[in-house]
């Protein structure tokens, strides 16, 4: 009898070690969680399509999402065991997306999954690449049709090497995509069991025993960094719901030493912003040339009219020798009209001819003894000497006409 108890107990331990652990409720899963524990490993990012985003640090050239690693059977189905320090997290929640300029970034989402995959296969070759972040699931899965991406977001290895293999070492060249995908047969497919989501059926694995020519062994999670959690611990509710968490929960915490940066715009965004000066410029030139000209019309409008008194026509003035200008003589009954048409300005006065001067006789040049100086002859020293006149023009012709009186 107690050999029949200790058998019951060791049968009993047996199976509770070989049945997969049931989701611990107490694990923590959320946004705030993943921002923390990523940040020794990248940087996050704020881009305009997709929020908060997290861009992976140190990864080689040419490296994708599901690509250093290798694929498990499991009981969640096809799951994913990552070799990167930090695939524990990425791989399993939320999904990625191709953006400018970082390349590959991993949007959060608080899901779990063996991988969120879709599937290519044909009998030489397996693929697949991470769901859009648009995917979306019911409470009991996903069953619809397959979902179908860019030939260059697959990841393809040749189906003799599927499993038991790091798939980074056996990838085929990506420039072969574009053959490979057109002739595969493809499938997305998850189900949802206890409050997990499962992988069924992405490749069928028998037919992956046939291609590979290998007895795939089941594995336990034991070998996953995260073990699984249940829809009730993404806090999730409704019938549908995506697999990318919501805006409102990826928005950044105040005071998170985060690295946060703004994307740059799309190609669409730059021409747009680059026509909008032209246009702009184009639209304010008739503007710009009249305010040019403003300025010269508006120095036409306050330009200074003509002066209505005589002072401002310009009047001959006579040089007299002594250094004195005679001013112009005003006459007077001359009336100032205030209007600029009736102004006429006051005659000059007529002026006075010089009666001309005599020729001076002839000189005979005599010698003289040297030592004296020439004699001045009366003649020409009467014509050297200056004629004394008076300080003004007409002053004379006042004199003359008080004498004629």
């Amino acid at each position: 009898m107690r050999k029949i108890v200790v058998a019951a107990i060791l049968f009993a331990c047996t199976f509770a070690l070989l049945v997969p652990r049931a989701a611990s409720a107490s694990t923590t899963v959320s946004v705030s969680y993943f921002h923390d524990t990523l940040a020794p490993y990248g940087r996050w990012v704020v881009v305009a399509r997709y929020g908060e985003v997290w861009v992976p640090a140190g990864v080689s050239r040419g490296w994708d999402p599901y690509w250093d690693g290798e694929w498990l059977w499991t009981d969640y189905g096809w799951t994913w065991a990552s070799h990167d320090p930090w695939g524990d997290i990425p791989y399993h929640y939320g999904t990625w997306a191709w953006v400018d300029p970082y390349g590959w970034v991993w949007v959060p989402g608080t899901i779990w999954a063996p991988a969120w995959v879709t599937w290519a296969w044909t009998d030489s070759y397996i693929g697949w690449a991470p769901v859009p972040v648009t995917f979306v699931i019911s409470s009991s899965g996903y069953v619809g049709s397959p979902v179908v991406v860019a030939a260059t977001r697959y990841v393809f290895v040749p189906a003799t090497q599927f499993v038991g293999v790091n798939v980074s070492t056996v990838r085929v060249a990506e420039s072969r995509n574009t053959t490979i995908l057109p002739q595969a047969q493809k499938a997305t497919r998850f189900a949802v069991s206890g409050g997990i989501v499962r992988a069924t059926a992405n490749p069928p694995l028998d037919f992956v025993q046939r291609v590979s020519r290998k007895r795939v062994e089941r594995s336990g999670t034991g070998r996953l960094k995260a073990p699984p959690t249940t829809l009730a611990t993404a806090r999730v509710s409704g019938k549908r719901f995506g697999i990318v968490a919501p805006a409102s929960e990826r928005t950044t915490r105040a005071g998170s030493p985060r690295d946060i940066e703004r994307s740059r715009p799309s190609a669409a965004a730059q021409r747009s912003k680059a026509q909008a000066p032209a246009k702009q410029k184009k639209a304010s030139a008739p503007a710009g040339r009249v305010k040019a000209q403003a300025p010269t019309e508006k120095k036409r409008a306050r330009a200074p009219a003509p002066s209505r008194r005589p002072a401002a026509v310009s009047q001959p003035r006579k040089t007299i020798r002594g250094g004195s200008a005679a001013k112009a003589p005003r006459e007077k009954g001359v009336a100032r009209s205030s209007s600029r048409s009736d102004y006429r300005p006051a005659p000059a006065p007529p002026r006075r001819e010089a009666a001309p001067r005599p020729a001076a006789p002839p000189q005979v040049s005599r010698p003289e003894p040297q030592g004296k100086p020439p004699a001045a002859s009366p003649g020409q020293g009467q014509a050297n000497k200056p004629k004394p006149q008076s300080g003004h023009a007409g002053h004379p012709q006042k004199k003359k006409e008080k004498g004629r009186g």
